[in-house]
């Protein structure tokens, strides 16, 4: 009787728990695989992988619907589940190609990058059709450009600008000294004119390496300017920074080291050494703001008086609207010489507008003010010197020539600058124009 007892409920509960797996009658059975190709035709990868999963459950050596549950996987971001049910098919179909052309993009998606080479290597050696055989092409360069640590880039620049005041030379040539006037002589009593011709070569080199949170950049500046008729003004520019750039996904911030080197005429000018740093924050693909503080210790060879630390603060916000781009350069300069008299406080802001025109055609147009004021009095003319400059801008560039594949582009720009210069002291009142045009090149 006790035996009884116990057999009949086991009975009773095996019967009530197969009405739970038999479909009521008339009701078909739930198609898996079939529900999970609708979804993955609609794009909804989450639900597939599970129905791919419940179908895997139910006849786990089927190789249609192991493929399937590894490309849900992957859709759904499930690498892991992927290679397994990738690796389950090639057990036991070792040449399925299909199937090692997945694995290859799983896991070249997990950062193994030697596995995935391998993986489209093996599918290569089948002679695929044009179109897969291109596409790993693809992918395989791809590959190697994310192992290449050595980027190398740069511009030159050839321009000629017309210059109406080069020596910026004074509205005119009788100067006030207190109680009374002198009138200069020489060449910088009154405005001369001459043509400039320029070269410019900036050289960029990135190193890049996965195991560090940083890059590193160091870039080389050559500037030349050569006078027509004014050979004491010929300028020769050597410039070089070098630091860690960090990138997150909304931001750019560099660190620099940099030094200077300039001379004109063949002799030794200035020097400078020191450092900068920039950021850049994105708050929208149409809204970012650059930050920059930069020092400098400057050696002025001719005059060391004028010997100096500067610092130079600067924010400039940017709104990009459509073909539309509008900037602002606010900046702060303070610079403390060996010579007081030379040590000065510079305030400036500057406004920029820049469109994109049909065919390549671009122009700009610009606005800015400077305010400097110097610490001390100057001993000759008796007062603190306070200069007020208004620059306005105007140009257009044409894009002539470009191959995007390896960045190379040509561009040429025509552009025009006023400058009008307002000071307490007559000596720095001055009007300047200069036209310029400039081709760069890109590489």
């Amino acid at each position: 009787m006790p035996l009884k007892k116990t057999i009949i409920p086991f009975l009773l509960s095996l019967c009530l728990l197969s009405l739970h797996t038999i479909p009521a009658y008339g009701e078909q059975p739930v198609d898996h695989y079939m529900l999970g190709q609708q979804y993955m035709a609609d794009q909804k990868y989450d639900a597939a992988y599970q129905e791919f999963f419940q179908a895997f459950i139910n006849d786990p050596g089927n190789l249609d619907i192991n493929f399937y549950l590894g490309r849900s996987a992957f859709e759904s971001g499930r690498f892991e589940e992927a290679i397994m049910a990738y690796d389950r098919i090639l057990m036991s179909t070792p040449d399925a190609s299909r199937v090692k052309l997945e694995l290859a993009r799983t896991h070249l998606s997990l950062g193994s990058r030697e596995l995935a080479k391998q993986y489209f290597k093996e599918v290569l050696a089948t002679n695929p059709p044009e179109q897969v055989w291109k596409n790993i092409e693809a992918f395989l360069d791809s590959i190697e450009k994310s192992e290449k640590k050595h980027f190398v880039n740069g511009t030159l620049s050839i321009g000629y600008a017309k210059d109406d005041n080069i020596r910026l030379a004074p509205t005119s040539d009788i100067i006030s000294i207190g109680l009374y006037e002198i009138t200069l002589t020489g060449p910088s009593a009154t405005p001369q004119d001459d043509n400039i011709y320029s070269s410019t070569l900036v050289l960029n080199h990135i190193y890049k390496n996965e195991d560090y949170p940083f890059t590193w950049k160091t870039s080389a500046t050559n500037y030349n300017a050569f006078y027509e008729n004014q050979y004491d003004l010929n300028v020769n520019y050597l410039g070089l920074t070098t630091g860690p750039v960090f990138q997150g996904e909304k931001f750019l911030w560099d660190l620099m080291a940099t030094t200077t080197y300039i001379d004109v005429e063949h002799e030794r000018y200035q020097s400078s050494f020191g450092l900068t740093s920039t950021l850049t924050r994105i708050f929208t693909p149409n809204i970012y703001v650059t930050a920059g503080i930069k020092y400098d210790q400057k050696n002025n060879y001719p005059a060391p008086d004028r010997d100096a630390a500067n610092f130079t603060y600067n924010l400039i916000p940017v709104l990009v609207a459509g073909e539309n781009r509008f900037s602002l350069t606010l900046g702060k300069e303070y610079e403390i010489a060996y010579n007081e008299v030379n040590s000065y406080d510079r305030s400036s802001w500057n406004l920029r507008y820049d469109r994109k025109l049909p065919m390549n055609f671009s122009m700009f147009a610009s606005t800015g003010f400077t305010n400097t004021s110097y610490d001390k009095i100057h001993p000759l003319f008796g007062v603190y010197r306070s200069d007020k400059i208004q620059d306005l801008a105007i140009g257009g560039s044409r894009l002539l020539w470009e191959k995007p594949t390896n960045g190379q582009a040509l561009i040429g720009q025509l552009s025009h600058t006023y400058s009008h210069s307002v000071s307490n002291i007559d000596l720095y009142t001055y009007y300047k124009n200069i036209t310029a045009l400039t081709l760069t090149l890109s590489f």
